[in-house]
C-alpha cells in the first residue's frame, strides 16, 4: 500500500462520525484476517483514540476488549 493510499484512507475515516467509525470496525469482524485488514483496523483504532483517548485506553484495559464494550464506552460517553 502506498503512503498516498494510506493518507486517503485515514482522511476518509476522519470524516466519519464516531458511530459510523465503530460500525466500520464492527464490520471488519466478518472479514478473514489479512495484513490489509489489520492495517485498516489499526487506522480505525488510531482515529478512535484521537477522538477520545480516555475511552480508548479504558477499552484496551478490559480483560476482553470486545466491540460491544467499545460501543458502550464511545457512544455512552
Amino acid at each position: 500500500m502506498t503512503k498516498n493510499a494510506e493518507k486517503n484512507a485515514r482522511a476518509m475515516l476522519s470524516r466519519l462520525s464516531t458511530e459510523q467509525l465503530i460500525k466500520e470496525f464492527d464490520m471488519t469482524e466478518a472479514i478473514p484476517i489479512s495484513l490489509e485488514l489489520s492495517m485498516v483496523r489499526g487506522w480505525i483504532m488510531d482515529e478512535l483514540k484521537k477522538r477520545n483517548p480516555e475511552a480508548f485506553d479504558k477499552w484496551l484495559d478490559l480483560d476482553y476488549p470486545d466491540n460491544e464494550s467499545l460501543k458502550k464506552l464511545y457512544l455512552n460517553a
